[in-house]
Order: C-alpha cells, then structure tokens, then sequence
C-alpha cells in the first residue's frame, strides 16, 4: 500500500479519536454525485470567522481532503472517482433530512458519527498500519452536538454487538470488493462531514449576521406577574 495512503489512513482514525472523549467511545471531489456538496461547495462554507464548533468540522472535512487522488492512484486511475456511487452502503446517513427540525438533525449527526465510527473499523482492518491507535485527542464533534443540544442524554454509544453487526453487514469475501467497500466508506464519510459543517454554519448564521452589524442579540424573558 502507498505510504501516502498510510498516512491518509491514519488522518482518518485520528478523526474516530476526536469523538470519543466525550462518551468514551465515532471528500474536494471533482467529480460529485447528484445533490451532493462538492469540493467547491465545501470551500465556501469556510468563508467568513467561524467559530470553534465550525472550525473542528472544518478540520474533520480536511483529513479525508485528499481521498480522491489517493484513491485512483491506488488503481492507477483505472477507476475514476465517481464510480464509488456503484457501491455506496444505503444504511450509511448521509446529510440531515431537510423536515427535520435542529434538535432532531443533532441526533441525526451524533448516531452518524457512532456509526461511521464502527464502519471505520472495516477501513482499518484493510488497510493496517502500525501507527493507527497512537493518536492525540483533539476538539469533539461528539461533544459540540451534545453542548447545542436540549436533550444531550439521548446521544448514545453503540454496543459492541450493534458495532459488529455493522461490520457484518458490509464483509464480503473478495478482495477487490473490501477495497471498494473501504473506500465508499470513507467517499460517503467525508460528504455526511460537509453536511455537518454545513448545518453548523447555518445554525450559527443568524446570530453572526446581527454581531458584524454590531447588533447586540436581544432575549426575551417571561415578566413574573
């Protein structure tokens, strides 16, 4: 396996480590299927001064940036990128539902990141390296959903058996299908990543138009009577 891909391997576990502080436990694409972001689209949520919670999505996002030419250099770009929409996971969320309201898209985002942090276990196993747990703790995303949260005490874990039917659920028996399977994982990580950016950025846009205004957010409180 290509030392860069090493590497890149490694950038996209250090992101599982990112999540599990909290509770102890969860691609710019030049060419991008129907409705989802694509690297330009990613690029332009960036602009302005985000916040700490925008900038550790923003983070995320960067360590699967490089997923594309890593990818059709392994197959000595025999295969084009997009030819991993042939073999996307259907149970794999992909961006919050556009009816869901900020609490429910929330959860969507934590149950998401737990389950991307099972299925990257399959990415791990096909792609070994020695240096793929001696990772350091960064921001959490897990923890940023749960502070914007009302009821944070709904975002659990997954069990170990809940993990392991995941990974049952995607084995298969030839080689060639387990590096496409590692890799639609992780074409399918990084774009439900620019949807959690995304959504960040939003929640956060009504409150940062009012401040470069230099409009102070006023908050109402119930007069006792």
């Amino acid at each position: 396996m290509p030392s860069k891909l090493n590497a890149y391997l490694l950038s996209a576990v250090m992101l599982v480590a990112l999540m599990r502080r909290a509770l102890g436990a969860p691609t710019a694409l030049t060419e991008s299927p129907a409705g989802d972001p694509s690297g330009d689209e990613a690029q332009e949520e960036v602009e302005g001064n985000p916040s700490d919670a925008v900038k550790a999505w923003m983070y995320a996002v960067s360590t699967l940036s490089r997923h594309e030419q890593e990818f059709e250099a392994e197959f000595h770009h025999f295969h084009k990128y997009n030819i991993l929409d042939q073999y996307t996971i259907a149970w794999l969320p992909k961006d919050c539902p556009s009816s869901y309201n900020k609490e429910a898209c929330l959860q969507w985002l934590a149950k998401g990141l737990f389950t991307y942090t099972a299925v990257l276990k399959y990415v791990a196993k096909e792609y070994p390296n020695q240096r793929i747990l001696t990772v350091a703790e960064r921001d959490n995303l897990i923890q940023l959903i749960k502070d914007k949260m009302r009821h944070p005490e709904h975002v659990t874990a997954l069990t170990r058996g809940q993990e392991e039917q995941l990974l049952r659920n995607i084995d298969t028996p030839t080689i060639y299908n387990r590096k496409m399977t590692a890799h639609s994982i992780l074409y399918m990580f990084r774009h439900f990543l620019i949807g959690g950016q995304r959504q960040f950025r939003k929640w956060e846009q009504p409150r940062r138009s009012l401040t470069n205004k230099g409009i102070t957010p006023v908050t109402y409180q119930m007069l006792k009577s």
